[in-house]
């Protein structure tokens, strides 16, 4: 009951569209026919799509208080120029895309877009009236994935495989790490109105929109200068699309977290806005690439400057500038330096930062009341906290840093060896794996 948004389907052309055919998985021999077989997985999709939602309708959401709808993803289309057959291509790379998802859920009819009626012919399966009154309305908001732009022109000579007789290219446009990946803000926000006056103004969420970056190691991967103006860029489109357009937009989810398994990109594409340190190696059970895999016990994670420019966003309710005059970046190790109040005993810590990236800690710990009593148990007794009299005293020189981040060698007190704690900035405190956290009491100042 504490998840109160669902989402059917996320991004349909994608699992569809590329896996039929186009070289991304599945990709099955027997179902890689893409003049068919994405249409009729298609029209499947939609149909699980509506009766899911149906379900839920009926069995659930009055109790669990939710909403639910379906994430379809889009790049815009520029028309190149303005000649009528430019824009009449335009469209169709984006009605035959995204329309194709759409319309039958938030469109009049409950069916596919006409255009793609007249070209595809019998290509397109048909809906039975009790399949169009289930689909048309089977959504409580419009899920959007984005990412980026490119220009359309007609080309008369090559209809393509989906019949949109356009060609994409991307001239002028600011080019991301992935191939593909070509960001532009304006793009971003005509995206958000095509949707608005197509299928009159739906609550809609942006699920996914983010920037891949290459990245030589740590340090350069935090500073994401790029990353930081692509957001900036794409939230301060939001904005106007917001409060000029007065379009019905309920939130953006920057792609992503952390630097992840991207689909067929594997590792190689960082669209992370925080650094993850893989620490490859060999892993036997790998389908591919077996010497070039994630390796377990020692890998870092650090927060880019992207990830802490959201954060400036998000804690002041405003657009930020990315500009340094605005936006120094993240916090440096620095803060780590000072006295520190465990949250769980009550007892200090010192933590004495040696260099930018090591550390020694000293501290105590509560002697227990009795034999019977663990003090190393949060949950355990009361008495378990520092008196400043019968604590045990401890060091700590194996710690390592970077940036916000730092770990720490607990196997000669019983713990992990690579146990991870992140710098709070809003609260001054370290938190740390566990749920535990050490507040702040004297020490530099943040950076």
């Amino acid at each position: 009951d504490r998840v109160k948004t669902w989402v059917t389907f996320n991004e349909a052309w994608t699992f569809l569209w590329l896996g039929s055919g186009w070289g991304s998985a599945p990709s099955i021999p027997e179902f890689s026919n893409m003049t068919i077989d994405p249409f009729i997985a298609g029209h499947n999709v939609l149909l699980a799509h509506a009766y899911a939602v149906d379900l839920y309708r009926r069995e659930f959401q009055s109790k669990q208080g939710g909403h639910i709808g379906i994430t379809n993803n889009q790049d815009w289309r520029e028309p190149k120029t303005t000649d009528v057959q430019d824009l009449a291509a335009t469209e169709r790379v984006v009605l035959f895309q995204l329309g194709w998802m759409s319309d039958p859920i938030f469109g009049e009819s409950g069916d596919y877009p006409a255009e793609m009626r007249a070209l595809y012919g019998s290509r397109l399966p048909e809906f039975t009236a009790e399949q169009k009154a289930l689909l048309k309305g089977s959504a409580d908001f419009f899920g959007l994935n984005h990412y980026g732009t490119g220009w359309a022109a007609y080309d008369p000579n090559d209809t393509g495989v989906a019949m949109t007789y356009a060609k994409i290219t991307e001239e002028g446009f600011c080019k991301g790490q992935s191939s593909w990946l070509y960001g532009s803000g304006w793009g971003f926000r005509k995206l958000l109105n095509w949707v608005a006056r197509r299928y009159n103004n739906p609550p809609l969420y942006v699920t996914e929109s983010g920037w891949s970056m290459a990245a030589h190691g740590t340090e350069d991967a935090v500073s994401d200068h790029q990353r930081v103006m692509y957001y900036a860029n794409y939230t301060e489109e939001l904005w106007k699309a917001i409060h000029e357009d007065k379009l019905n937009i309920r939130g953006y989810f920057a792609w992503s977290l952390m630097d992840n398994f991207e689909w067929s990109g594997g590792y190689g594409y960082r669209f992370g806005t925080t650094y993850t340190d893989y620490d490859f190696g060999f892993d036997e059970n790998a389908p591919a690439n077996n010497d070039s895999q994630p390796t377990s016990g020692s890998q870092w994670r650090r927060r880019k400057d992207s990830s802490c420019w959201l954060e400036k966003v998000w804690t002041s309710n405003s657009l930020v500038s990315p500009l340094p005059s605005s936006f120094a970046g993240c916090v440096g190790s620095s803060v780590f330096d000072g006295t520190f109040k465990d949250k769980k005993d009550g007892c200090p810590r010192t933590i004495k930062v040696v260099t930018s990236t090591t550390a020694k800690i000293m501290g105590s710990d509560p002697k227990a009341k009795s034999a019977s009593e663990d003090c190393s148990k949060s949950g355990d007794s009361g008495s378990c906290e520092c008196d400043g009299k019968t604590d045990k005293e401890w060091e700590l020189g194996v710690v390592r840093l970077s940036g916000g981040s730092i770990i720490i060698d607990l196997s000669d007190r019983g713990g992990a060896s690579n146990f991870a704690g992140f710098w709070n900035d809003q609260k001054e405190s370290i938190e740390w794996a566990d749920g535990n956290s050490w507040q702040k009491v004297d020490g530099n100042a943040k950076k």
